[in-house]
């Protein structure tokens, strides 16, 4: 918050510079040289503070991210959703969904560790799996509901 203040602080008195300098500016030929050269001061006081910036502060830690936002049943919820959905486009209806998620913080990846499918009697397991595996390249363990 010190940044951002002393920042401003410093844009505001340049502006102030700026606008009491042009006042004194002469009129004719050089006019326009000293509405550059005004400019250009004016661009440099707004770049000037940002060289003191620390971009350490503005990281997170990675742990902290990972500790505070552990949920991964969106994303699961996303998987289970979008398998039932390929399933009832292809004519199979009432499968029971679950899947396990893992998230790895350090390289911002998604991985699904498994994913099981519960599908009734009338349906072949090894083309429900194959459904699935075609349509979204999930492998996924594919099983009567009585099983």
């Amino acid at each position: 918050m010190a940044f951002v203040k002393q920042w401003c602080l410093c844009v505001c008195i340049s502006l102030v510079f700026a606008v009491i300098f042009s006042l004194f500016t002469p009129r004719g030929n050089m006019k326009s040289f000293y509405r550059i050269l005004i400019s250009f001061f004016v661009f440099i006081s707004v770049l000037y503070p940002l060289k003191n910036i620390d971009l350490k502060a503005f990281n997170f830690d990675k742990n902290i991210i990972a500790e505070s936002e552990n949920n991964t049943a969106p994303y699961s919820d996303m998987i289970n959703k979008k398998i039932t959905e390929t399933l009832e486009s292809k004519g199979i209806t009432g499968a029971s969904v679950s899947s396990d998620v893992s998230i790895d913080y350090s390289t911002y990846e998604i991985s699904i560790d498994s994913v099981k499918v519960a599908v009734s009697d009338g349906y072949d397991k090894n083309e429900v799996k194959k459904i699935i595996f075609d349509s979204l390249g999930i492998n996924a363990e594919v099983r009567g509901i009585g099983d």
